[in-house]
């Protein structure tokens, strides 16, 4: 059965984004979200390359949210664009390397007080494996018709699955079964979790699934509104209103109702009640970061 873990490779460089991602892996997807792999047996490593940045930063907190580890391009003179980034994966929580020509000492010095001052440093990312943590849910990006086949969807798996499991598509609640499962073009019987994924699905129509977000098992809960701790970056200049969260590769607008630590949240749809939320502010003054800090749901 085949495993393996997401990792985002984050620069305001898209050249050299992608040239660090095809060191780790073979571009597979040149779309605005380029999808590189390495196979090893049983074990495929996939990297997002989210090409719209610093333009749209929502690709790039979808990007990370979908990660277990980013790889940060740091240029000899940084810009606002790399705190930005910074922000983002301190946001998200998730582990990485910075890659870089800097001095050591300066790097620390640039990201104190971050989870990124402790980031391994390096000039050429280093070889890894890793699993993809079991969340319960299949994130979703595309939905289609193939003929003799049905609809189709593709994504990314953090959970087990197996050929005639029902899952749960969401916001739509409704119960879909899997028919089949593709694998980088080979038929599967089950796929664990950090897997680019095809299903085939039974009791489903193109145009629900074309909204659909995300498959969940039974036993994930979903919430709609739930209180929680907010993390806010001291220079974040944000009060209670709309801002989008963004957990599992999916953004939602939010209503947040902010009393010192603690927050109140009312999403727009129903979602999995995730470990941790990224708060960003789209509209930001230009140059500001757009990452405004975290929600840990309690």
């Amino acid at each position: 059965m085949y495993y393996g873990n997401i990792i985002s490779v984050l620069s305001s460089d898209k050249e050299k984004a992608g040239k660090i991602a095809e060191s780790l892996g073979k571009l597979h997807e040149n779309e605005k979200l380029r999808i590189y792999y390495r196979k090893k047996g049983d074990y495929i490593r996939s990297i997002l390359v989210p090409t719209e940045y610093p333009e749209k930063i929502l690709q790039a907190a979808e990007a990370v949210s979908l990660s277990s580890y980013c790889v940060l391009y740091l240029p000899i003179v940084p810009s606002w664009t790399e705190g930005e980034l910074a922000l983002l994966i301190t946001s998200s929580g998730c582990k990485g390397e910075i890659i870089t020509e800097m001095p050591e000492s300066d790097v620390r010095k640039l990201f104190k007080g971050l989870p990124l001052e402790e980031f391994p440093i390096h000039q050429t990312p280093e070889e890894f494996e890793g699993k993809e943590e079991d969340k319960g849910v299949v994130y979703i990006d595309k939905a289609f018709v193939v003929k003799g086949v049905g609809v189709v969807i593709t994504g990314f798996s953090y959970t087990q699955v197996k050929v005639h499991d029902k899952l749960k598509a969401i916001p739509q609640n409704k119960e879909v079964e899997i028919k089949s499962i593709q694998v980088l073009d080979e038929d599967q019987e089950a796929v664990d979790t950090g897997i680019r994924i095809g299903f085939a699905l039974r009791n489903a129509r193109e145009d629900e699934m074309k909204d659909a977000l995300l498959l969940v098992k039974n036993e994930v809960k979903t919430v709609k509104s739930f209180s929680g701790e907010i993390f806010l970056f001291p220079w974040t200049k944000i009060e209670s209103g709309n801002y989008h969260l963004v957990a599992n590769g999916v953004s939602v607008m939010a209503n947040l109702k902010i009393n010192g630590s603690n927050v109140d949240v009312e999403l727009s749809n129903e979602m999995p009640l995730s470990k941790r939320f990224i708060v960003v502010n789209v509209n930001a003054k230009q140059g500001k970061p757009r990452i405004a800090g975290y929600v840990i749901p309690k």
